[in-house]
């Protein structure tokens, strides 16, 4: 049974990409899966298309249909995810710099 799922992946983009230039981040990431796995697995299969690549997964977490949260932008990710089953929700990319 697929369920929502949230992911806290950190992930390599392309420089030109953002306005930093920065290629390394984390975000979260909200979509409809039957696993972990599956969702992460998804998560990469659609970050191919940009050139990035899911280099880790720092939280994998279900959702409940009537998840509430007290973030206006995650809550918003939800929202559009719970209505549309083949959705994958990004969040702000969050990016660091590595020496």
């Amino acid at each position: 049974m697929i369920e929502i799922w949230n992911i806290l992946a950190a992930i390599i983009v392309q420089p030109e990409d953002f306005p930093s230039g920065d290629t390394n981040g984390f975000m979260n990431i909200v979509t409809w899966a039957d696993s972990a796995d599956a969702a992460q697995k998804k998560i990469e299969s659609y970050f191919q298309g940009f050139d990035w690549h899911v280099v880790g997964v720092e939280e994998a977490k279900m959702l409940p249909l009537d998840f509430v949260s007290d973030d206006d932008e995650f809550q918003d990710m939800f929202e559009r995810a719970r209505n549309n089953p083949d959705a994958i929700i990004c969040g702000t990319f969050h990016s660091f710099k590595t020496n």
